[in-house]
């Protein structure tokens, strides 16, 4: 299987993995569990699943070099803990649609750093695919009879943040994956995330007073929502270049439309079936791309774990 296809069905397990998940993290805080808490029992719950996983089955992906700590502590700090914060805070505070459509303006920033800073060509089919992709986003939002984005200055704020987060991880993560297993990175910045929210967040107080029900839903939450994807996306990235990683990732909104469809009985309005229908063909048009233009060119790829 060519690299880029195998990068492409990475990013397809994770975008339909967090299409799933707004719509659970929705379900809880309408029973008023505190986003900050989630978020603090999310990384702690998903570093132990992972590093449980990693010491029975691969132990060899425990390890890694002292010079890589500082690189993995701001890529779990200020990547993967804080864009699962200002994402669920964005939910908390305006609804899942516009958390989602305000995280993906992300691709939008990684394109325009790889075009300023890195040299990346940007042409014409990567242009028309932000366009659609981001055009698509916005009519799954507002194509629904009373619908569309529900903001205020709060969750605009931490949406924007969450976009901004999620471009870093993609780009700063694609810098490790030269040298690291995807599964090793996930680990030790899983672990740097919950150790910093459970200095700000104390776990005895944000672990408290759950039900049964709340914790089957965080263990979902930390497998499904948290591990599984994460671990497919730095795959995906693995092969795949930041630009097109972040494109490929818009599918999550087309995920979450079809599954409120398909399991809550949501309507899909003719807007959001076209909004749907272009983030498809952006996605479709960035893996059109000739081999030299898509895969990002490295010596040796890592293998996935």
């Amino acid at each position: 299987m060519k690299t880029s296809v195998k990068g492409f069905f990475f990013l397809v397990g994770a975008t339909s993995l967090w299409g799933i998940s707004g719509t659970v993290a929705k379900i809880l805080f309408n029973r008023q569990v505190n986003p900050m808490h989630l978020v603090t029992i999310r990384l702690t719950l998903s570093f132990l699943v992972l590093l449980a996983y990693l010491a029975l089955w691969k132990p060899h992906l425990l390890r890694v070099k002292k010079t890589d700590l500082p690189y993995l502590a701001v890529l779990g700090t200020a990547g993967i803990a804080l864009v699962q914060f200002s994402y669920l805070f964005t939910i908390s505070q305006t609804n899942v649609a516009t958390a989602v459509f305000l995280q993906y303006l992300a691709p939008g920033i990684v394109a325009a750093y790889a075009f300023l800073f890195q040299g990346e060509k940007m042409g014409p089919a990567k242009l028309l695919a932000l366009l659609l992709t981001a055009g698509g986003g916005y009519l799954i939002v507002n194509g629904a009879p009373g619908g569309g984005l529900a903001v205020n200055l709060p969750g605009l704020v931490s949406g924007l943040v969450s976009a901004a987060s999620l471009a870093f991880y993609t780009l700063y993560g694609k810098k490790g994956l030269t040298t690291l297993n995807p599964w090793t990175m996930l680990l030790y910045c899983f672990g740097f995330g919950a150790l910093v929210w459970n200095i700000f967040q104390p776990p005895w107080i944000a672990m408290a007073g759950h039900s049964a029900t709340e914790w089957l839903f965080f263990l979902y939450i930390a497998v499904f929502a948290t591990v599984l994807p994460f671990g497919f996306y730095f795959c995906g990235l693995n092969y795949l270049t930041p630009v097109i990683t972040g494109l490929t990732g818009t599918l999550e909104p087309v995920v979450a439309a079809v599954v409120a469809f398909l399991i809550l009985g949501e309507s899909l309005y003719p807007l959001q079936l076209a909004g749907c229908s272009m983030i498809l063909a952006g996605v479709i048009a960035i893996q059109c791309f000739p081999k030299q233009e898509e895969l990002y060119i490295v010596k040796s790829v890592k293998r996935e774990g």
